[in-house]
């Protein structure tokens, strides 16, 4: 029987590229980037201590590429809540919320990375690229509660005040470093909370309109 630190046989170099990612992803939902290296992932997943620097080629890329992941997984899962809840527009962004925390609170500091300004320069890159495609995505879903004549910055505007709320919202309710036991009340408040948002500031936008 093998031991964890045993390298395990039969990955192709694509095969352990995702896995040194999946198991970086585990390995800063427990420690933070502060506790993460290259060796504890390469640790995590069975292989040896030189076998991540075929795919990175330092505990930057390696960083960058986790960053990128989660950016992309939580796009999809955003993506995905809002289809899921139906064709109302405030209800649709409002799911984002709910969906937002859930993953923040199940990923824990591994979401702080996709934010943090620490990665090196050579490594934003590929982490600016799946943020676009979440800005896109959002911006997309508050451009559909916003009527037709709203500007682009004021679509911009509520995009990133609903991003940031949510995002604080989660990541400031664990504070002893572990999830909350009621992740799905958690989460449900967060629509909740996201909903109110939002229909008050329509609710705003046509009182500021009527005569």
């Amino acid at each position: 029987m093998s031991s964890p630190t045993t390298p395990r046989r039969g990955y192709h170099h694509g095969d352990l590229r995702a896995r040194l990612i999946s198991e970086g992803i585990a390995l800063l939902a427990e420690t933070g980037v502060a506790g993460f290296s290259v060796a504890k992932v390469a640790v995590r997943a069975g292989v040896s201590s030189a076998a991540p620097y075929r795919h990175f080629p330092d505990r930057e890329a390696l960083l960058g590429a986790c960053a990128a992941a989660l950016t992309a997984a939580l796009t999809d899962v955003l993506v995905r809540a809002a289809e899921l809840a139906g064709p109302d527009p405030v209800d649709r962004l409002a799911a984002t919320a709910g969906a937002y925390t859930r993953y923040a609170l199940e990923h824990r500091a591994g979401l702080d990375l996709i934010y943090s300004p620490d990665l090196a320069a050579a490594h934003r890159p590929v982490v600016v690229e799946q943020s676009r495609r979440l800005m896109d995505a959002l911006m997309a879903l508050t451009s559909a509660v916003l009527p037709e004549d709203a500007s682009w910055a004021d679509t911009a505007d509520l995009a990133y005040v609903h991003l940031s709320t949510t995002h604080g919202y989660a990541t400031l309710l664990p504070r002893d470093g572990r999830p909350p036991r009621d992740v799905d009340g958690i989460a449900a408040r967060a629509v909740t909370v996201a909903r109110d948002h939002l229909t008050g500031h329509l609710l705003r936008l046509r009182g500021h309109g009527a005569p």
